[in-house]
Order: C-alpha cells, then structure tokens, then sequence
C-alpha cells in the first residue's frame, strides 16, 4: 500500500493517483516521474513552515553545541546559563509562543486552547499545541500546559521556598544541600519574585476561617512571580521593556492578558536571546540517540556530534548536548522513545512518580466576599484595586498535618459549568445542589445576582510511588498516580472550610487531579536508584555510576519526591544547580576539542550531522506499508519517504533524459520494521536512504528502486536492511504494479 502525499504552495496535501496511473502502464516510470516532479519543484514559493521559528538573533545554521528541549522552570533556565557562557545553544519548543493578547479572555476561546486525551477510552482532540494539555487515566487526571515558557505562562506564579521536611527526604540528593539556598536565591533574583502590599477579600476571609478549621494553622507571606511595580532588594535582572504592573484582576491561571506576569519567557529566555540563542516553536522531539555515523571531509578535520534530536521519524539535529526539559510526561516520553532505539537507560524511568498531592474542590454558593471571579476590562476600571480579587493565589495555609490549602481565583474564561456537577461530587448531596451549576448559569444571563465562588488547592506529600510507561500498542504515554495517606484529611479539611464559607463542595470526581507533576526521572546516587545523577546527567547503566556523555535532564522530572508546596520555585533551584555543572562540562569539552583540533590542522573543523529540512524548500512524502515473508518468517515494513527540492541545487537537467535517476527521486526514510524473528520489539529506523529509479549499464532498460535502512532496536542492536525492487521495461499493468509492490531483501 503506497500513498503519495506532495506539499505544494498554498496547498498542503493532495494524493496524485493519475502519476502512478501513467507509471504503471506506461512502464515509463523515469519520464513521467522527472516530469512531475520537475514541474512541483521548480516552484519555490514559501511554504508551510515544518518548525517556526520564532525567536532567532542572527542567521547562525543549524550547528549547535546544545540542545535544549522545552522551556519552562528546567529548559528557560539551562538555555540561559548556557547562552550567556558563550555556548551555542538551540531550544526547541512543542509549543507556540504566546502573547498577552493571545490568551483566551471567554469561554469559546479557552475551548479551542484545550487538548484533552483519555487513554482508557482512546480518546483526544484539540490542537497538538494547545496551550491546556489534559490527561485522563483512570480515576486520575494531569493538567499540563504547552507553550513557549512552559507552565509559568498559566500557573499562579506561587513562588515557595523548598520545605526543610522536603529537603530531608531520604530521596533528595545530599549534593543539592551543598549549594541549594544559593541557588534558590539566584532563581528567585531572575523570576523577580515580589509580594504584595495590598491583602484581598479572598486573603482576609481565609486567614479569618482557616485559623479555627486548622489544627495548627500557619499562613505563609505568598511571593509570586508577578510584577506589582514593587522592587524588592537585590534584583537587577534584565527587565523587557512594556511589563505592566499587576492589575489584580484574578485571571493568572488562564495566562496573564496584562502582561504583568514575570514568566520564563520575560527573563531567562529574554536572556538567554540575547546571548545568542535560537528559539524554534512548534517543534515536538520524539526522540535522541547517539550519532551513528561519522562523516570526514577534504580540507580539515571532520567531526561527528555526539546526539541526534529527532524532531520526527526522518529530520533530526545534531549536537554534543542534549538537554531535556519537556516536563514530567514529556521527558519521560522522549527517553522511552529513545529507549525503544538502542538507548541504554536505568530500569526506574518512568519510576517515582509523584502528583505532589494534589486535590481540587471547588466552593459554590457562598455568601462570604470571596470576589472569587476574574474580572474584564470594564470591570476593572469601576472597581478600586484593593476590591479586586487579586492574583490567582494571594493566601497559603498549611496544616500540621502536613498539607498546605491555598484558595484561588477562578479566571473569567473557564467554564464554571464542569465544576458544578459534571465532573464533581457535590457535598451536602440532594438535587438541589447537582443543579446549583444550572441555576447560577440563569441567575448570570439575567443579571441576578450571584454568590461566591472558588477553588481550594490542597498540596501534600504523597508517596511518591507512581508510575509513568509507554504502551507498545497505543505508542502513548500513560500514568498510574502515587499513594496518597493524606487524602482523607484533606476531604475533611475542604469540608470544614465550605461549611464555614456557608457554600457547597463540588469535589473533584478523580482520586489525584494534578497540576504539579514531579519525577519519573529521579536523580539518585547511582542508576539503581534514579534515571540521572544529581548533576541531571543521564546514566548509563552498564555499571551503576557511568553516565551517557552530553545527556542531561532538567525539569520537574528530577525531583524525587512531593515538595508539599507549589514546586516552581524547587524546579527553577534544582536547573540552576544542574546547569554550573553542565555549563563546566561543556566549556571544558570544547577546549579539549580545540586543543586537539589545533594539534593537527589549523583549518577550523567542521561539523558533520545536520539533517533538518529547509523551511522554504517543497518536499514529497510517501507513505508505504509492505507485508510479506523473510525467511518464511513474517515481516511488516511501514515506511516514510521524503524527497525534497534542495537536491536540485546541485542537478543538471541534461542529464535527466540520458539514464542518470532525478535527484529529486532520491531521499530519506523513516519509519519501522516488524520482524518477529530477529527481534521481539519493533526495530526503528534511524537512517534511511532510498533511490526510486536506478538504472543498472547492464540492463539499460530496466530500472530498480534501492532501499537502505539502518534499523535500531529496544536490545541495543543495529540492524541493515537492503532491499530493491525490479521494474523491467513495457510490462503488462498487472505486472507492473507486482513488480512496484515487491521488495526483495537482505538484513547484514
């Protein structure tokens, strides 16, 4: 089965089944097929762009030193660090940059910036970058967010130093003590944390409540990383130009539309920019391997990069360092992906999974002055800003128990309609309360008026035993959430405050509902007990210490266990104390290399790997799926094929006609084989070369497509599949297509 799939401009994809018509009873495969696709090329019209890019200081190529990969708390702060130590530095991004003027401000537009996935039914829709990413499993669900800044851009910007219970976790890296309150100090210094001088309405009715509610009640002073117009001494980063001041309207958690939020976005990678660093958005990573192949060239010395970063089955790049900072689902995803390719990596990842003891309820109906909705602009400007309802999360109260409830502001966009009934229990129970939600939809359109309402966030300390795998089957990702002893406690605590708030709990229908999500790549002393040592380097666990030279991981994934609090701040600490020593190993790499370099040829190296398509260039995919026999043995081959129009740069069209193949019948191949008798798993395709028509001098007449695959699998193994097919001259249809469908080949 073959489908042919050609961008042309302005036109994304369309299927041209009256090519392989002329093909197949013609025989002419060579003519029509140089015709066809000198017409598609020789059109250079831009195209629709396979990665943006968004932010780029200067035309520097695709050779970088560093990779980063994502760009919240981990991946902001090592391309920032990176940059600005003179390190060539490239940070790709799954998501689009946003603007404050590009966040959702009502209901439709929130809808659209949502993808929603349930593994257990099969189930996902909305746009693969979308700004909310929802998880379903089970009786579980994970919040995630996708966007150039990562989860800073929607969460409240709660800014808590690590708790000391935390920090004497038998989890927690000893090498983190050494200096973690300086690099605490140094993350809180570039996201600007302040507090503000003003306490809302919803901060002074739950101090008032919660004193009495909980068992030894401390409230902890709320730093955000929010721009109050306040400076707070010592804080002299770079500061971008038109960051308003926070007008207090309670929409943090849908995206600041202000521009008052101190988000990645605005300091680390304002920074790291500067310094030279390129910025790609919408660019998914699937996968890193070592690079197999090294390539010399005439004139001075040629090197291989250490790491292949694919941004899908065919294109990758290069470089020495790779550093993930996907998130928690993300970057697990990318190692089981390069697990699957040969990688070599500790039997804990996916391990040590932790939710960080996350629950939501929701409060309706309450008579108290919570002023718990966000606000529009016209509201703003009749209301005086200590009436306001404030950022998102203003008040922390933390049981000794061991949780901590924080109350928070629901952003005007949300669809207040699901809290109410459709996926939430109600407490007390009665029809009166399930139809609350519909009821209050009224008392709003008709302009009643409305009670109270708000979220309560409870955090605590989970097992942090959960688990996160990669289902063979699906290919998707999926989690099985930790053990939570404190869960009874905090339904009685979320009970407790709505009855004093005189409201009703809608609490939420799922066991864990998460939006702090930690580990899954635990950093521990050696590869028995975590997947990265505590400098974030990746082990490699042929022996319990060795580590995959250039791999690191930076972000939420690192952390062993639940921090109790919002985790941002503990995130940004432990990429700032991963990032000394990845910037050390760098710069001590590089003058090993030029040293070496300058030893044997003062011509500078060149650096050899780069296979990423250019934006502008036009391309053909093909899709083909072959079944058959090996051996007597079965095998499925599914494959894609890309030709691209920058190998007619160096094309002469006068040869076209005189036997030599088109170039642009030349390209790259992607994709798996199934072999069941040599290997138990899929073998993936890491290089693949194919030609569409070579013509043989000893069989003028005949022409064959040659296919070279380079297969990687789960064992470490390498595999080469060879294989042509035969076209002989004039055929019968019938036979044609047989011969166009039947690949004779070899594995070595």
């Amino acid at each position: 089965m073959v489908a042919v799939y050609i961008n042309l401009p302005e036109s994304k994809t369309e299927i041209l089944p009256l090519f392989f018509a002329l093909v197949f009873f013609s025989g002419q495969y060579d003519i029509y097929s140089h015709l066809l696709l000198d017409c598609l090329f020789c059109n250079k019209k831009k195209m629709e762009k396979q990665a943006e890019i968004e932010l780029r200081p200067e035309d520097r190529g695709d050779d970088y030193d560093a990779i980063v990969v994502g760009s919240g708390y981990g991946g902001s702060v090592a391309a920032c660090r990176m940059s600005t130590a003179g390190i060539k530095v490239c940070l790709l991004e799954k998501g689009r940059r946003w603007k404050a003027e590009d966040f959702p401000t009502d209901i439709w537009k929130i809808m659209s910036a949502v993808r929603y996935q349930n593994q257990n039914l099969g189930i996902r829709f909305g746009p693969e970058d979308a700004l909310f990413q929802l998880h379903e499993q089970n009786d579980s669900l994970a919040a995630v967010a996708c966007g150039l800044g990562g989860g800073s851009l929607i969460n409240a910007g709660v800014m808590l130093p690590t708790p000391i219970r935390a920090r004497r976790n038998l989890k927690w890296p000893k090498e983190w003590e050494r200096d973690w309150d300086v690099c605490e100090s140094s993350a809180a210094a570039m996201l600007r944390i302040q507090s503000s001088s003003v306490k809302f309405p919803i901060a002074k009715v739950m101090g008032e409540i919660a004193e009495a509610e909980f068992e030894a009640n401390i409230e902890s002073s709320v730093k955000l990383s929010v721009n109050f117009d306040v400076e707070e001494p010592p804080s002299n980063p770079p500061r971008p130009e038109q960051i308003n001041s926070c007008f207090a309207c309670g929409n943090c958690l849908a995206g600041c539309p202000y521009n008052a939020k101190n988000s990645t976005d605005k300091n680390y990678l304002i920074s790291a920019i500067q310094a030279g660093c390129t910025i790609r958005t919408k660019c998914q990573v699937q996968s890193v391997i070592k690079n197999p192949h090294g390539i010399f060239q005439p004139g001075g010395i040629s090197r291989k990069r250490r790491w292949r970063v694919y941004i899908n089955e065919i294109d990758y790049i290069t470089s020495d360092w790779v550093i993930l900072s996907a998130g928690v689902l993300g970057t697990t995803e990318i190692l089981f992906r390069s697990q699957m390719r040969g990688l070599r990596l500790s039997d804990t990842l996916g391990s040590g999974f932790s939710c960080n003891g996350n629950n939501l309820a929701y409060v309706a109906g309450s008579p108290a002055p919570l002023n718990g909705y966000g606000l529009n602009r016209k509201q703003l400007s009749e209301i005086p800003f200590q009436d306001r309802p404030g950022p998102s999360i203003s008040s922390s109260h933390t049981s000794s128990l061991g949780f901590t409830v924080q109350s928070a502001i629901l952003p005007r966009a949300y669809p207040y309609m699901l809290f109410e009934g459709i996926t939430t229990y109600t407490w007390p129970t009665g029809y009166k309360y399930f139809f609350h939600g519909i009821v209050d939809r009224i008392k709003r359109f008709i302009g009643l008026g409305l009670s109270q309402s708000i979220i309560l966030n409870a955090m605590g300390y989970d097992e942090s035993n959960g688990k996160i795998m990669l289902e063979k089957d699906t290919d998707k990702i999926c989690f099985h959430p930790p053990q939570d002893p404190l869960l009874p406690r905090k339904i009685m605590a979320f009970q407790k405050l709505t009855k004093k708030l005189g409201g009703i709990l809608f609490m939420s229908r799922y066991r864990s509902t998460a939006v702090h999500l930690l580990g899954g790549c635990n950093a521990s002393s050696d590869s028995s007990g975590g997947v990265c040592n505590h400098k974030g380097q990746v082990f490699d666990p042929k022996t319990p210490a060795t580590v995959h030279a250039g791999l690191y991981v930076c972000d939420a994934s690192l952390i062993p266990c639940s921090v109790g609090i919002n985790p941002s701040l503990t995130i940004a600490t432990a990429a700032e104390h991963a990032s000394r020593y990845l910037v050390q190993d760098i710069l001590e790499y590089k003058n090993k290399i030029s040293a070496s370099v300058a030893a044997v040829d003062q011509n500078q190296f060149s650096v050899a790997g780069k296979n990423l398509e250019n934006d502008n260039e036009s391309t053909v995919l093909i899709k083909e799926t072959m079944r058959g026999y090996v051996g007597g043995m079965p095998c499925t081959v599914h494959l894609k094929m890309k030709m691209q129009s920058e190998n007619l740069k160096s094309c002469d069209k006068r040869s076209w006609f005189v036997g030599e193949p088109h170039p642009l019948l030349r390209g790259k191949a992607g994709g798996y084989v199934v072999l069941r008798a040599i290997e138990k798993d899929r073998l993936h395709v890491i290089d693949g070369e194919m030609d569409l028509c070579v013509v043989d001098g000893r069989t003028p007449y005949t022409q064959y497509m040659h296919y070279r695959l380079l297969l990687a699998a789960a064992s470490g193994s390498r595999y080469i599949l060879e294989g042509k097919k035969i076209m002989n001259p004039f055929q019968f249809a019938l036979y044609a297509w047989r011969e166009t469908t039947t690949l004779y080949i070899c594995y070595i």
